[in-house]
């Protein structure tokens, strides 16, 4: 995310311990860094199991998702398009990974949960790899369990240039890889939002890194950031990066950018683009953009565009979807969502309790 990164969580909620949770004996092979089951909290949630209509629009319908000429495609070649949520920081907000979040999002339309591991800032992976970690395979197990995609995203930011930490990287993406090799559901977001550094400096990261996925894991979708935090997206077109199922990221913030003309230029050029992550800002007048935010939403949906809002929680500040009140972890009503919320809900399919 670009805009005002004060991390202090608002409302911590304990972390839900659920039967998904990751065995104890995995090992990282690059630092040999040991998943444990790990509880983010001293305290469990004691709430009672709640039954989710799973959609019918994920990964084991799908199966493998592809780039073929500038669009996104399920295994059987059909036009194919990701709705969804990104979390918000998985270190500061740990407690909306949990199956019924999952589920909920599910429930409501969506097929993918893109989940947000901060690299650099506190509480990112740098500063604790192992309970990163853990946290990122519990994320991944509650959306496989719920029939999501999910979009393992290394949320570079503080850092600029993804180069600076990757032999950091190196060892993330080759733990995640080795353990879920040839799982349709997962999609690789190697770099967040590059920024102060220049296209051909991510081209050099991703050469780097996509191999370490791809021994594992030769169809996965690789999804590339672009300079300028993900919003300078025409570069790609005159230096494509070499390699299959790769899309580029593109991300955009109503009231914060005033305009996406470049974006529809691309999109109608052909670049295979995802909206991983956009959100609602407050416009001029101080007020979140909803009428533009609306606008894009729609634009998207309506050329099969993919994407993933910010985000999924309820820190009091206009991105997110959930009420700063509202302290439910799955099975939101309409009541309990902001104003951003419900236009991102309806955007994925407006289906609430």
């Amino acid at each position: 995310m670009k805009k005002n990164h004060n991390k202090k969580l608002v409302c911590f909620i304990p972390v839900l311990i659920i039967m998904f949770c990751i065995a104890t004996s995995c090992t990282f092979s690059k630092e040999n860094t040991e998943v444990s089951e790990m509880s983010v909290s001293s305290n469990t949630i004691t709430e009672s199991n709640v039954s989710h209509t799973v959609n019918k629009n994920g990964p084991r319908e799908h199966g493998y998702l592809r780039v073929e000429q500038g669009k996104l495609t399920d295994e059987n070649g059909s036009a194919f398009q990701l709705r969804g949520m990104s979390t918000h920081g998985i270190g500061w907000y740990p407690n909306y990974i949990n199956a019924g979040a999952m589920g909920s999002i599910s429930e409501a339309g969506g097929n993918v949960i893109r989940v947000a591991m901060y690299t650099q800032a506190d509480s990112g992976y740098l500063s604790d790899p192992e309970r990163n970690t853990n946290l990122m395979l519990q994320a991944i197990e509650n959306a496989r369990a719920m029939n999501l995609y999910v979009i393992v995203d290394w949320h570079n930011l503080d850092d600029g240039d993804p180069n600076t930490n990757l032999d950091k990287a190196i060892t993330f993406f080759d733990g995640i890889a080795s353990r879920y090799q040839d799982d349709p559901s997962i999609i690789y977001e190697i770099c967040n939002e590059p920024n102060n550094v220049s296209w051909s400096s991510i081209t050099q990261y991703a050469y780097a890194i996509c191999p370490v996925i791809r021994q594992y894991s030769p169809k996965a979708v690789i999804i590339l950031g672009t300079p300028d935090y993900s919003f300078e997206i025409d570069d790609p077109l005159d230096e494509p990066f070499s390699g299959e199922n790769i899309l580029y990221a593109y991300h955009f913030y109503a009231g914060l950018h005033k305009d996406y003309s470049v974006f529809r230029s691309v999109v109608d050029k052909g670049l295979p683009v995802i909206v991983s992550e956009w959100g609602i800002d407050k416009d001029t007048s101080g007020q979140p953009a909803l009428e533009n935010g609306q606008k894009f939403v729609s634009y998207l949906n309506e050329k099969g565009i993919s994407w993933c809002a910010w985000s999924l929680c309820n820190k009091d500040e206009v991105y997110s979807v959930l009420r700063s009140d509202c302290n439910k972890l799955s099975g939101w009503e309409e009541s309990d969502l902001t104003d951003v919320g419900k236009i991102v809900f309806a955007g994925m399919g407006g289906k609430t309790k």
